[in-house]
């Protein structure tokens, strides 16, 4: 495909369609006539849509063509031997987990417990007609169309990342731990990377997902991911974002779960300049159920996005959403979700609850629940809360004798609770309070 297959568009849409029309037939796997096809969808759906701007419905919270710089170039394998940088690398890494590393974007490690027999890993920048068939099966059919329109670039000008199935059955595997890194650079540069998560019938996984960088340099991150769990897969997800101060991090991800399977997900938002989650569940199956939390903590001039897409496609589905923020400075969150109940669809249960707190009188928080229900026969709600600190709550632990700084940390941690309570537990639980515990020291000057 060449330049100028795609029609006149804005700089930052050309910066993308520019790199696939120049760099196509040097991309991982190019001579693979089904991912050549994939691609090639893939970057016409981008381009149908551009980068989106406040103008797309979906992101007119988040601007994310504003916020992108034009001078970026694509990254590079990391080249500098097998440590990670030590700045980045001391990130939050779980004990007792298969270690899997990608530094900007690309495989670059696999350590800690060893590999199971059950788990297969496939380098995504090593494409080639050895690929194994499960990959050709599922690599690019979520998180690619245009309502999804960053994942599609991801997969279009994909460099690196990893492939991942879980065989049949396995369960008591040791956690799987995602860990991206982005080190120090030297010039803006952009990632685009993949991951595929296949959990065959049966099989369990615990997957820890980490994100960190260094450096003052713009960074975008596009990453797509694809999750396909199989008839009574179950998988538990914990993701920590904690991105350099200059990145714009976007993650799209799309979900399939078959009958009886079951998705739990953790998101903290931690760090970056602007980050988004874009995430589509389909619940495929009779008995398919989803539960996702999302925690996010900013200060200063951040901007944390999680939209969401829940998809009751088939009967006796249930899916639960409750995102929490606490923002200080001139920090914003947005917070959306679609919950879409189909036409057969009956006995489906849904709830979602957006709630944010605001401890700076700067601070910003948007929240827009969405309903669209075409069956009857199902149980669907939502609620919204925005607003700051309780006064009277706040009076009555300091007439307590309670310090102040005290009094509204027992209050901020009471609020954020119920959104990590039973997703983290353990080691990963206390690194996520940690994390949160810091956030709020920056967001109250230590006074928190």
């Amino acid at each position: 495909m060449t330049a100028q297959a795609f029609p006149m568009t804005d700089p930052k849409t050309s910066l993308f369609c520019a790199d696939f029309a120049a760099n196509a037939a040097d991309l991982p796997g190019a001579g693979l006539s089904w991912l050549k096809r994939r691609r090639e969808a893939a970057i016409e759906a981008f381009a149908q849509i551009g980068m989106p701007t406040r103008r797309v419905e979906a992101w007119k919270y988040t601007d994310i063509a504003a916020a992108l710089g034009g001078d970026l170039e694509p990254a590079t394998s990391f080249r500098a031997g097998a440590e990670v940088p030590a700045a980045i690398a001391g990130n939050f890494s779980p004990t007792g987990a298969t270690h899997i590393t990608l530094v900007n974007g690309y495989l670059h490690l696999i350590g800690g417990a060893e590999l199971s027999k059950s788990v297969e890993v496939v380098d995504l920048a090593q494409l080639s007609v050895r690929t194994p068939q499960w990959v050709e099966k599922h690599l690019g059919l979520h998180a690619a169309a245009a309502d999804q329109a960053l994942g599609a670039a991801s997969l279009a000008l994909m460099r690196g990342g990893v492939a991942i199935r879980v065989r049949a059955r396995a369960k008591d595997l040791p956690p799987l731990h995602l860990s991206f890194v982005n080190p120090l650079r030297g010039h803006g540069l952009m990632c685009h990377a993949r991951v595929l998560l296949l959990l065959e019938e049966g099989a369990s996984l615990n997957l820890v997902e980490t994100h960190a960088g260094d450096g003052e340099d713009e960074l975008l991150v596009n990453l797509g991911m694809e999750i396909v769990l199989h008839r009574d897969a179950r998988l538990a997800h914990s993701r920590f974002q904690e991105e350099a101060g200059r990145t714009l991090h976007v993650t799209s991800i799309g979900a399939e779960l078959a009958h009886q399977a079951q998705y739990r997900a953790l998101i903290a938002n931690l760090g970056g300049r602007l980050s988004r989650v874009d995430m589509k569940v389909k619940l495929n199956g009779p008995g398919a159920e989803a539960a996702l939390r999302s925690v996010t903590a900013l200060d200063g001039e951040t901007h944390a996005d999680v939209t969401t897409v829940m998809d009751h496609a088939a009967p006796y589905t249930t899916s639960r959403q409750l995102f929490k923020s606490v923002l200080g400075g001139r920090a914003r969150s947005v917070s959306q979700g679609k919950v879409t109940v189909r036409e057969r669809a009956v006995k489906s249960d849904s709830h979602q609850l957006f709630k944010a707190l605001l401890l700076g009188p700067r601070a910003e928080a948007d929240a827009q629940p969405e309903l669209e229900i075409f069956a009857d026969d199902v149980v669907c709600g939502h609620g919204t809360a925005i607003g700051t600190l309780d006064a009277d709550a706040l009076f009555y632990l300091r007439s307590r004798g309670i310090a102040e700084w005290e009094a509204r940390s027992l209050l901020v941690r009471a609020f954020l609770e119920d959104a990590i309570e039973g997703f983290a537990e353990g080691e990963i639980r206390d690194a996520l309070w940690q994390r949160i515990e810091r956030a709020l020291n920056s967001i109250s000057g230590g006074a928190t």
